[in-house]
């Protein structure tokens, strides 16, 4: 938004208390507005096939990096920084980031379902300095970047050439658009854009509301560069009356040159230029004020659109300036009439208009002049419509409409376009819900979209529809105060959180309807918002939304509201990583594929070639290390859109897509990958995910859990189900086309917790043997005999799936290795003839209750994450469980690590984790010992190499043999670290030589060791 009026008064604002019974009263009625919102509901289908709906936003008000790649000075950027300029001492120096974060920003779009976004072009990054300098090619790249990454994802560029910011240069060299001078700058400028972009461009806006830019800058005083002269301001240069009719009158020929221009050699677009549309009614039903409100629609819509379409100022203008008034001369004239393909206008609100030449005017309150009018927002006290967050705005949804009816018969219905309409909202002192929940932002749309939907109706050749804005950005004068955005913007972590008017935009576009239980925040552990790429994540290189994305986007959905937006930025910082590994003296390294980041939509979309470029660079720079790469194919996360085309996995075309991207990896990676793990911890996975309802897709049922949708009993096994024939299909696919030429191995993973009886009863004995079976061999016996455990068999009965013929051939022996992720070991009680207390941090696995105490003794040392006890005994009991039931196959721990609160403790503390080390160096030495004993083990992974995204404990928990700091995501060796390295090299530095020549009890059996085992390469 581009008015410069500061807001007057805040928002009002609820609790988040308050919001599910207030939501839920009121969605759907009249919110407070007026009465033409009652009732009022639009669809897509009213407006026609061809349309145009997007959303629009500027280069100064998003983009940040006000120096970066050779970017200049611009009017805007020495205003913010002089001390007073800018209200609230904001500025535009980071704003949200866009420039590097613009394909975020783009999937953002994508998500909401629009056909078209409108963006300036920041002069200052394309042309620092002009005329008087060269072209800067890092800014020619950012733009040819956004345009076309928007065109491959079906979206419209609209470029506006000019939105209120130029170089600095240009204000000290000749005055700016005082001076004829910059009528050539701009045609350079413009040239210059069309030279670079216009092959992709087809719709062009020469200029950003110059009424509104004439007045605020010239007459007002209150942008840059802050010319005018009393009674308008008190500024130390300028004249309110002279210098806007000069400045204007230098904009349009501008304009026209550069239509000019383009008609002569260019390719053959749309070009046309907006104007700042408020609507005026007249104060009252007098003559006066009639001839008052059409007087003020000429001196600030006619100001523009009459010279571009008939050739000259309007008459109303010439009868009361004259002479002041500048003209076209005869050539000029020529080429400034009819230099629009369309019109295009920026509609927020509608004023009062009251007669000031015949009458009196009383200029105190809200009001000011235009076209020697007074114009107010109330009458007797009472204002036009609800006042929104910024001054001088009111809703008033019949304005769009009556606007509309008024360029129609002006100009004879030229195309028109809406390129902005918005509603303010007060940001300060509000919580972040109620932000979120912008309930009068959706009406406000919905009854302008009503209005516009009238004057098309009634013939107006209207072509497109812009929201202002994408997201919350920074407003002129108003700074970061008012937002407009359909999504939130966080101002500290630049967190782009989508409102629920960015739901019902998408709704509206898709023809679905936003119903209350979509609104109302629920008491339930559910994952709302279901709707495809709702919420942000960090979607750098054409990366779509996760179902991890989504699900810590949505309010209360994650504990403490962390997310991997960010993580420890390894997607930019993998090398550094890498070279980490390397110091430590690793020889292997764990990771996962981000299928969202190779195959965006499934099977519903192309491979993204810069997610697999990204994996191969990790690939290669991992080999030439002599690092060798472990590949996790799904490590818990996968595109949102198969949980909403057909519910993940549970159902079997799950199957389908996991085979899918399997098959992706395997030809893009296993040239060099010879270790495969199809799937992470589906054991674990589906608990939190169907049973516990903590994981999304957030299912559960009682006594599980409080969710809305669910069955904690069936859902587990069917999900299981899915995932072991998916794992199959795809080792079915390696061994039979890849691994013949790859000679690699694939496996599976599962969660390894070990279980000991709660006492020495039989009971107890069979209720841990159950829980082994309910949890472990849930995995491995279907993928080694074929079929689920006969623990599992003999209690579910028919509740458990089963393989058909086909299916047990392929699923039978389809691992070549058993990888295990273990960290714990817990006691098992009998729950079935006995009698069993749910209470304390118990669980329920295989009727047995699994629990870490015994008469108020843990089992070993609690660590900090609930549920973790160090019990070195537990590595050696899981490996000789593993060698008894399955014959000795060859096994891999995955992951072992230990737990540590990052809270509340001093960065020192966290380097020096001496309980970290006695851990590793325990639970290796049970390692040692059941490899001694026979256990054909291969391999031993650390969890983690650094601190990370712990699921639901976010940046809490720390297992990391480094230290990230949260602010500047350095990363810092912790004493585990050193440890580590003298273990692999079998120095004895820190003093433990025990513990040190363990390393030569591996050597013999070409152990692999890794510091470093990832969820995700992205963390």
């Amino acid at each position: 938004m581009e008015d410069g009026s500061r807001p007057s008064s805040k928002a009002p604002s609820m609790t988040a208390l308050g919001w599910s019974a207030a939501l839920h009263d009121r969605l759907g009625e009249n919110l407070g507005f007026n009465e033409e919102l009652e009732g009022e509901d639009i669809e897509r289908s009213e407006f026609p096939v061809d349309f145009f709906f997007g959303t629009s936003t500027s280069s100064y008000q998003i983009e940040g990096a006000y120096r970066q790649d050779g970017k200049s000075l611009s009017n805007w950027d020495v205003f913010t920084h002089i001390q007073g300029g800018q209200r609230n001492g904001a500025n535009g120096d980071v704003a949200n980031n866009h420039y590097h974060r613009y394909l975020e920003d783009i999937e953002m779009m994508n998500s909401l379902g629009v056909n078209a976004y409108r963006f300036s072009i920041s002069w200052t990054r394309v042309l620092p300095r002009g005329r008087f300098g060269a072209v800067n090619p890092r800014g020619v790249t950012f733009y040819n970047d956004i345009i076309d990454n928007l065109l491959l994802q079906g979206i419209e560029p609209f470029v506006t050439i000019n939105h209120n910011d130029f170089p600095q240069e240009l204000e000290e060299r000749y005055g700016s658009w005082l001076s004829p001078l910059m009528q050539e700058d701009f045609v350079h400028f413009a040239k210059t854009c069309f030279e670079s972009f216009g092959d992709r461009v087809k719709y062009w806006i020469t200029i950003n509301e110059p009424n509104l830019f004439a007045a605020l800058a010239y007459k007002e005083g209150m942008f840059p560069p802050s010319h005018c002269s009393e009674p308008y301001g008190n500024c130390s240069i300028g004249n309110s009356i002279k210098e806007p009719l000069i400045s204007m009158h230098n904009m349009l020929l501008a304009h026209a040159r550069a239509v000019k221009l383009y008609r002569e050699h260019f390719q053959g677009g749309s070009i046309g230029i907006v104007a700042y549309a408020d609507m005026y009614e007249p104060l009252t039903d007098d003559d006066l004020d009639r001839e008052a409100a059409s007087r003020v629609l000429a001196f600030n819509l006619a100001w523009v659109f009459d010279p571009l379409s008939l050739g000259d100022y309007p008459l109303e203008m010439r009868r009361y300036h004259g002479n002041e008034l500048p003209r076209f001369s005869a050539e000029e004239r020529n080429y400034v009439k009819g230099s629009i393909d369309f019109i295009g206008i920026n509609h927020y609100s509608t004023l009062y208009a009251k007669d000031c030449i015949h009458s009196s005017c009383n200029f105190q309150g809200n009001g000011h002049v235009i076209g020697f009018s007074y114009v107010t927002g109330e009458r007797n006290g009472v204002p036009i419509g609800e006042p929104a967050g910024m001054e001088g705005m009111y809703v008033v949804p019949r304005g769009m409409e009556k606007i509309i009816e008024y360029l129609k018969k002006r100009y004879q219905n030229k195309p028109t376009f809406v390129l902005e309409n918005g509603y303010a909202q007060i940001r300060q002192d509000i919580q972040v819900q109620d932000s979120l929940f912008d309930v009068k932002r959706v009406e406000f749309h919905k009854a302008y979209l009503s209005s516009l939907a009238r004057a098309i109706r009634n013939g107006a050749d209207v072509r497109g529809y812009f929201i202002w804005t994408l997201m919350d950005d920074f407003e002129w004068l108003d700074g970061y105060n008012v937002g407009f955005g359909l999504y939130y913007v966080d101002r500290k972590s630049l967190q782009r959180i989508p409102k629920l008017s960015a739901k019902w935009y998408k709704n509206f576009l898709t023809n679905n309807s936003l119903n209350d239980e979509e609104v109302v925040i629920s008491p339930r552990r559910s994952c709302t918002f279901r709707g495809r790429k709702i919420e942000g994540g960090y979607l750098q290189d054409g990366k779509s939304l996760s179902n991890w994305d989504v699900f810590t986007h949505t309010p209360g959905a994650e504990i403490d509201g962390a997310n991997g937006d960010v993580a420890n930025n390894h997607y930019n910082y993998y090398l550094e990583d890498i070279e980490t590994m390397n110091s430590l003296g690793v020889n292997a390294y764990r990771f996962s594929i981000s299928w969202a980041r190779v195959l965006p939509r499934g099977r519903f979309g192309e491979v993204n070639p810069r997610g697999v470029l990204f994996y191969n660079d990790i690939i290669d720079n991992l080999l030439l290390r002599g690092i060798e790469p472990f590949v996790t194919i799904n490590h818990s996360d996968f595109p949102q859109e198969l949980e909403e085309r057909y519910g993940s996995w549970l159902s079997p075309l799950m199957q389908e897509d996991f085979l899918h991207f399997a098959e992706t990896c395997f030809e893009s990676f296993g040239d060099r990958v010879r270790y495969w793990i199809t799937i992470n911890e589906p054991n674990l996975f589906l608990v939190g995910a169907y049973k516990d309802g903590t994981f999304p897709p957030c299912h559960c049922s009682e006594p599980y859990g409080n969710c809305s949708v669910g069955n904690s009993d069936k859902e587990p096994l069917i999900s299981m189900h899915n995932m072991l024939l998916a794992h199959a299909k795809a080792a079915r696919l390696y061994r039979e086309h890849f691994q013949p030429k790859q000679r690699g191995f694939i496996g599976i993973t599962g969660s390894a917790f070990m279980y000991e009886p709660f006492t020495d009863g039989d009971l107890d004995r069979e209720a841990a043997s159950r829980a082994l079976a309910f949890d472990l061999a849930w995995i491995f016996d279907p993928l080694l005999f074929g079929d689920y455990p006969p623990e599992m068999r003999r209690y579910h009965g028919n509740e458990l799936p089963s393989f058909s013929t086909e299916e047990r051939n392929f699923v039978k022996g389809s691992i070549d290795f058993i990888g295990i992720n273990h960290y714990s070991t817990l006691y098992a009680k009998d729950c079935i003839r006995s009698v069993c207390n749910f209470q304390g941090n118990g669980h329920v696995i295989g009727f047995s209750s699994v629990i870490g105490e015994r008469n108020g003794i843990p089992i070993g040392e609690p660590t900090a994450m609930a549920g973790l006890y160090v019990v070195p005994r537990g590595m050696e009991e899981i490996i000789d469980y593993l060698k008894e039931r399955y014959p000795n196959k060859p096994i891999f721990v995955l992951e072992n690590g230990y737990a540590e609160l990052r809270q509340d403790i001093q960065e020192q503390d966290s380097l020096v984790d001496v309980k970290r080390v006695e851990f590793h160096k325990a639970y290796l030495a049970s390692l040692a010992r059941a490899i001694r004993n026979g256990a054909d083990v291969r391999g031993y992974f650390i969890w983690t190499l650094m601190d990370d995204f712990e699921w639901l404990h976010g940046y809490n928990l720390g297992f990391g043999l480094y230290y990230i700091d949260r602010k500047t995501l350095q990363r810092m060796p912790k004493l585990s670290a050193k440890w580590y390295t003298d273990f692999l090299t079998n120095s004895t530095s820190l003093d433990d030589e025990e513990v040190m020549s363990r390393r030569s009890s591996f050597r013999s059996r070409k152990v692999i060791f890794s510091g470093l085992k990832t969820k995700q390469a992205e963390m």
